[in-house]
């Protein structure tokens, strides 16, 4: 992989942990995971593009060696520690790429930069807050929601079962189970039973209710960053595309045939294919 190198910064007054890779002229990369991943789940995109692009791609605050505070969930927070970030390594303008519950935390930083954000990409990301017609909160649909929402329960009925609950999802929301390689699955449950992550990622759910209110509140305006949202055919479907369009002034994407939940792993290469073409478009629109 280009360049790829392990970096720490204090941002918004903790500490984060996350790579670089690719080459400081290229155009800038901001990847913001979900859960239960790291900054690993961008690694196929990096190793795809790293040569065209410059990626940074934090471990969010709650994961991996980042700092696992008791607070600051709300997706306003972590956007003012991605700016902070993006401030250590001295860029001005940037693409941002999101997945899952990195998604409602993007789609607040790119209100939030302004011009600075070149673009912003949420793939399989559930919105909450929204009210248009034909959308349905994610936490009707989907159990897990509402249950990680209850983190000492959650805790209670996860800890020293990491392993088997990890794979339920990693297996069961794929289109193709073995999408996630074992090494990567393993480091996964390394990561989830490390002292204090399980307590602090399930805050990205626990803070639903505030994801809601500031994303609706933030999307009383039409964002103007151009959006691309694309979900998986057999996990959220039209809901990222749906509620791109009812955000963003500039909405493409839609369904991807035969995918899941982790669409880095399970169609790489047609995920490769889109970002580049948008961004290579809003570079050039940028510019």
């Amino acid at each position: 992989m280009e360049n790829l190198t392990s970096k720490r910064a204090t941002a918004n007054g903790l500490t984060l942990h996350y790579i670089t890779a690719g080459e400081p002229s290229h155009p800038t990369v901001l990847a913001m995971h979900g859960w239960p991943q790291n900054h690993r789940e961008f690694l196929p995109i990096i190793d795809a593009l790293g040569g065209q692009y410059r990626f940074i791609a934090p471990d969010l605050r709650g994961f991996a060696d980042s700092d696992k505070p008791f607070s600051g969930y709300e997706p306003k927070t972590i956007a003012q520690d991605m700016l902070d970030l993006l401030e250590v390594e001295g860029i001005d303008r940037f693409h941002i790429l999101s997945h899952d519950l990195g998604g409602p935390p993007s789609v607040a930083l790119a209100y939030v930069a302004g011009k600075r954000a070149i673009s912003l990409s949420t793939i399989e990301t559930p919105f909450f807050g929204l009210s248009f017609q034909g959308y349905v909160d994610p936490r009707v649909p989907y159990w897990h929601l509402s249950m990680h929402m209850n983190m000492d329960i959650t805790r209670f009925l996860i800890e020293g079962k990491e392993e088997q609950y990890l794979r339920h999802f990693f297996r069961d929301f794929a289109f193709n189970p073995q999408a996630i390689p074992e090494e990567e699955v393993e480091r996964y449950v390394m990561q989830m039973r490390q002292p204090g992550n399980l307590r602090a990622s399930l805050n990205h759910y626990g803070y639903i209710p505030q994801m809601a209110e500031q994303t609706a509140e933030l999307t009383r305006e039409r964002l103007n960053v151009p959006m691309l949202a694309w979900g998986g055919s057999r996990s959220f479907g039209s809901h990222c595309f749906d509620c791109a369009k009812a955000i963003s002034l500039d909405a493409t994407g839609g369904v991807i045939d035969e995918c899941g939940h982790w669409v880095f792993e399970e169609k790489t290469a047609f995920i490769c294919n889109e970002l580049r073409t948008f961004w290579d478009r809003t570079g050039r629109e940028a510019s």
